[in-house]
């Protein structure tokens, strides 16, 4: 099993962490779109810590599970406060509080459509407490290289 931890504290970061998610997924045999939609959630993953939480940590580890095979997990983990509600912030043009207000979105260099992203290429999403669970959250998403044909069907082990 391949793991790679790389520290996000900065906007370069997302670009060093968005490089190495394609990188092993190419090399644990993803084809070549599958590693680029891979190196898409990571960089979303990663530039959320970086606009949220200002720093924390991607953790890229090869897997394999006995029923679907290789794939990847990208464990993004922080110390901001949990999504309160991460259904709902996967709605595009939403954040956890709701709709995103038009003259917000203008500002905020996005569309509110990044974990929505995230959920629709990967194969599972869900989010962990970090640390003690008072403060921080892991948002953990796996994707195979052979994909489950029902969405949900599979979800990360926390």
């Amino acid at each position: 099993m391949s793991q790679q931890r790389l520290t996000i504290d900065v906007e370069a970061d997302v670009y060093t962490a968005r490089h190495a998610a394609e990188r092993l997924a190419l090399a644990s045999g993803f084809p070549k779109v599958a590693a680029q939609e891979i190196a898409l959630i990571t960089s979303e993953l990663a530039w959320n810590i970086v606009r949220h939480a200002g720093k924390g940590h991607i953790e890229l580890t090869a897997i394999t599970d006995p029923t679907l095979g290789v794939g990847l997990e990208i464990r993004a983990c922080d110390t901001a406060p949990p999504i309160p509600d991460l259904e709902l912030a996967q709605r595009d043009g939403h954040n956890a509080g709701g709709p995103i207000p038009p003259e917000e979105m203008m500002r905020r260099r996005g569309i509110g459509s990044g974990l929505g992203a995230v959920a629709r290429l990967g194969d599972g999403l869900i989010q962990l407490p970090e640390g003690d669970g008072k403060c921080g959250k892991c948002l953990v998403v796996t994707r195979f290289r052979v994909r489950p044909r029902r969405p949900g069907a599979w979800a990360p082990r926390g």
